[in-house]
């Protein structure tokens, strides 16, 4: 099965970089919440629409789902 031990680590590893670097980013007034919404956004899109496997489905869902949401529209 995809996404089990070292690599669901790694992807959550990964995720937890990203969102912290993104806020740091934020943070030094180096980017807006609204630019990194169009990053994740160009981000799920350059995903899909195809005809992916779960895993990158799965993916777009996080990017969309999980990690977006913790960039509120309107908070620059």
């Amino acid at each position: 099965m995809y996404g089990k031990g070292r690599e669901l680590e790694i992807g959550n590893a990964t995720s937890a970089i990203l969102i912290s670097l993104l806020r740091s980013l934020i943070d030094k007034d180096l980017l807006t919440n609204g630019d990194v919404r169009v990053l994740l956004t160009k981000a799920a899109s350059d995903l899909g629409p195809h005809d992916y496997t779960a895993p990158v489905k799965g993916a777009i869902g996080i990017i969309l789902d999980d990690i977006l949401p913790q960039f509120p529209d309107g908070g620059d």
